[in-house]
């Protein structure tokens, strides 16, 4: 959030802040218990612990200034063999699972350096149960890879070809910069549309002035590349702005129906609740202004040449990838793919592409739906439904921050409901439960509130 404001950083560094504050206050009243009891108090405090980190990081995603940036389950988004569990509970079971898994190495390495010195002479005295507990959870995290490994189903899969351009565009909303942008998005488009792709896609806020005012270049160059295109841009209508996703014809021009951003950036696309009351908060905000949030999932249906087929591709703007209810509202809707369209090159050359690619990982694998990602500079390629990236583009030294273009083709199978996309956060459920059974057995034994 530093790149947003300074004020909006320390405002937001505070307030997430808060979510796990509580955490940390029950760790602290429940461990000390855990090293001096049984392995089922160890057991049920383990559990309890986990359970609540995944309703704090839960509760991150429901309110106003909820901001869900990083949960602890990213850390795994290169290692999709530890992921194939996401499909059937969601990312919040990788997140338990880290908690989980952590703390019983810490009992185990207490058990060696603490415990065992002073349990009875026997056998016995050198085995830890907590370990194996970890290993045994460690082999189901895993085992749907492998189950998945051996089966041999035909793949029915048909194939999108999209152009992705990566512009790197920077001070774009400057005056002076207008002829230049459109002079590179232009030159890159017609770039991809010499190898014939069945789409073009653009960043987030591409184009430097509201497409719905400014549509005549847009409309021209679909026209002469014969290829539609998916174009991020602001809309204005009356007096509101939109962060938008709009399609763009070369039979139609733009299309009178596009997706706006339904989850906006606080402090960065609009001043929330109850800041909005203070004049002075509104001048952190960007350079558009205030943003107004859509409220409604928009499908755009796109041809494919080469495999006859028509794809319907639902848009997720900026960070709404990180919202795991948001795309899942969207492969609900229909959307075969979804498309992330984002600015990441304002965040600067650092690790927070990487970070906000994390999430469009796993809401691949929640959803069952390939996600075809689009940044201004970042992480652009697309991501299959087992959480495997394909066709990123990146410059002679590895490098995602640069001007490029790629045609990538993009397999899409037959829409399949994965239990997360049926049912929703019911592993949440359980972990509120776990959490309430915890608590009653550990306040037996501590006699006392917990804080």
């Amino acid at each position: 959030m530093r790149h947003v404001s300074p004020s909006g950083m320390v405002l937001s560094t505070f307030l997430m802040s808060l979510y796990h504050l509580s955490w940390f206050l029950v760790a602290w009243k429940w461990i000390p218990l855990a090293t001096r009891g049984s392995f089922v108090t160890r057991l049920w405090i383990i559990v309890g612990l986990s359970s609540l980190w995944v309703l704090l990081e839960w509760l991150r995603c429901q309110f106003t200034l909820g901001f869900p940036w990083c949960p602890l389950s990213v850390t795994q988004w290169e290692r999709p063999a530890l992921l194939q569990l996401v499909p059937v509970l969601g990312g919040w079971s990788v997140s338990f699972f880290l908690v989980t898994f952590n703390a019983c190495l810490a009992s185990y390495l207490h058990h060696l350096l603490v415990r065992r010195y002073k349990a009875d002479k026997g056998y016995l005295k050198s085995f830890c149960p907590d370990f194996y507990f970890c290993l045994i959870l460690f082999l189901i995290m895993l085992s749907p890879f492998w189950i998945k490994l051996g089966q041999s189903e035909e793949k029915t899969s048909k194939v999108l070809s999209v152009g992705v351009c990566q512009p790197y565009l920077k001070n774009k909303w400057q005056g002076e910069m207008v002829n230049f942008h459109k002079d590179k998005l232009s030159r890159q488009t017609r770039f991809a549309a010499l190898l014939e792709p069945d789409l073009i896609v653009w960043p987030e806020a591409s184009t430097p002035y509201a497409l719905n005012l400014d549509r005549a270049w847009v409309e021209k160059l679909a026209t002469e590349i014969d290829t539609p295109m998916l174009v991020g841009a602001v809309i204005k209508e009356d007096e509101a702005t939109y962060n938008s996703v709009c399609r763009v014809t070369p039979e139609g021009g733009l299309s009178p129906e596009w997706y706006c951003k339904r989850v906006l950036v606080p402090f960065g696309e609009y001043v929330p609740f109850p800041f909005s009351f203070f004049s002075d908060f509104r001048r952190l905000v960007g350079p558009v202004g205030n943003f107004e949030e859509g409220d409604t999932v928009s499908l755009h249906d796109i041809s494919s040449k080469t495999s006859n087929s028509t794809f319907k591709i639902g848009s997720l703007i900026c960070y709404e990838d990180i919202f795991p209810s948001l795309a899942r509202d969207t492969a609900l809707a229909g959307a075969e793919l979804i498309f992330v369209a984002t600015n990441d090159a304002w965040f600067g050359e650092e690790g927070c592409a990487e970070q906000h690619a994390a999430h469009s990982v796993f809401r691949a694998l929640e959803t069952g739906r390939p996600i075809l990602r689009c940044g201004n500079a970042g992480l652009s390629g697309w991501i299959d439904p087992m959480g495997r990236l394909w066709d990123i583009l990146t410059d002679q030294s590895g490098s995602v921050y640069f001007e490029g273009v790629k045609v990538v083709p993009i397999q899409i199978s037959a829409s399949s409901e994965t239990y997360y996309l049926k049912y929703g956060d019911y592993f949440v459920i359980f972990c509120l439960v776990a959490l309430i059974f915890a608590s009653i057995y550990i306040l037996k034994r501590l006699k006392k509130p917990i804080i």
